[in-house]
């Protein structure tokens, strides 16, 4: 019988649902190992910070979710200790969410692919710089380090570590057990758009009021220019050092988040809602709706959709 020991690590301000969710499902996944006569079973155990054991042989060593970033910001050599010993003893070393942060202040994502948090994205760029991040995905596996993307992305570590130890069958029937799909996705799938509006610049706070009001009417940079007395190219160096988007990606992205709202929350034709954010190319607003989000706005109805009805009456496009 092999036996795959699982630390995880029950830092401060963890989530709590993630770090027992994760040992509960383990049990269940050691029921279906048990009746699917699979020689394999996970024995996963809940290590606090003060008593991390660096003597212990572990195969896997999972970082958790957080619900503040009281702890993931700071430098933790403690961890960092802990981590390397473990990688150094072949663990494969495993982050949810934020997590991510811990690993890549330790060092242990030089080099690799990786992701995290949606919303955390640009924090994340902007701390590590030099690292390859990947915000679209929910999990990447680079061997012996695995990074997951959202909050409740433990669950698609958990299917991960279960597939990668035992098998992908088991892993297909702890998600049904569960009543959770994990079939293929991304985090665009899920991506809102949250500007930025705690900047300072003035100017650009007003060009983005202006936006917010006007998004759905043909808008050019210069027009904004001059409706605010200012050349263009002040206007756009500005916009961009405050808010990180250019005007024609801020307006892009403004548009396709209330796209989204429509979609999700009323029972309007994609076309009609194309026209009414501001688009009349409807073949461009499929294009980039697409390439935004990975889905089309046929897919992102049946997806995510309150209206039912419409959902199931829409037509292909």
């Amino acid at each position: 019988m092999k036996n795959i020991k699982i630390a995880i690590v029950n830092y401060p301000t963890a989530s709590q649902t993630a770090v027992h969710g994760l040992v509960e499902a383990m049990t269940i996944a050691n029921t279906l190992c048990e009746q699917l006569n699979a020689s394999v079973r996970f024995d996963a155990s809940i290590n606090v910070l003060e008593h991390l054991d660096t003597q212990q042989s572990v195969r896997v060593v999972v970082l958790p979710p957080c619900i503040n970033d009281d702890f993931y910001m700071q430098e933790n050599p403690l961890l960092y200790q802990y981590l390397s010993s473990m990688q150094q003893q072949g663990a494969l070393l495993a982050s949810a969410c934020a997590g991510a942060f811990i690993l890549a202040k330790g060092g242990f994502l030089d080099n690799k692919f990786c992701t995290t948090h949606w919303r955390l994205a640009d924090s994340f760029r902007s701390a590590f710089p030099e690292l390859k991040l990947n915000e679209n995905a929910i999990i990447v596996n680079e061997g012996d380090v695995i990074t997951a993307g959202g909050l409740m992305a433990w669950l698609d570590l958990l299917f991960e570590i279960v597939s990668l130890y035992s098998s992908p069958t088991i892993a297909q029937q702890l998600s049904k057990e569960m009543v959770v799909d994990n079939g293929f996705r991304e985090q665009r799938f899920y991506r809102q758009f949250v500007p930025n509006r705690d900047h300072g610049d003035e100017l650009a706070l007003k060009a983005q009021d202006y936006l917010d009001a006007n998004y759905a009417e043909p808008i050019s940079v210069k027009a904004i220019a001059e409706h605010f007395f200012v050349s263009q190219r002040t206007l756009q160096r500005r916009f961009l050092a405050a808010v990180g988007h250019t005007i024609i990606q801020y307006l892009q992205k403004l548009r396709l988040h209330h796209a989204c709202q429509l979609i999700e929350l009323t029972g309007k034709g994609i076309t009609e809602i194309s026209y009414e954010v501001g688009y009349q190319d409807i073949s461009a607003f499929r294009k980039v709706f697409l390439r935004e989000f990975g889905l089309t706005p046929t897919e992102f109805r049946k997806r995510f959709s309150t209206n039912r009805v419409a959902a199931e009456n829409e037509s292909a496009f």
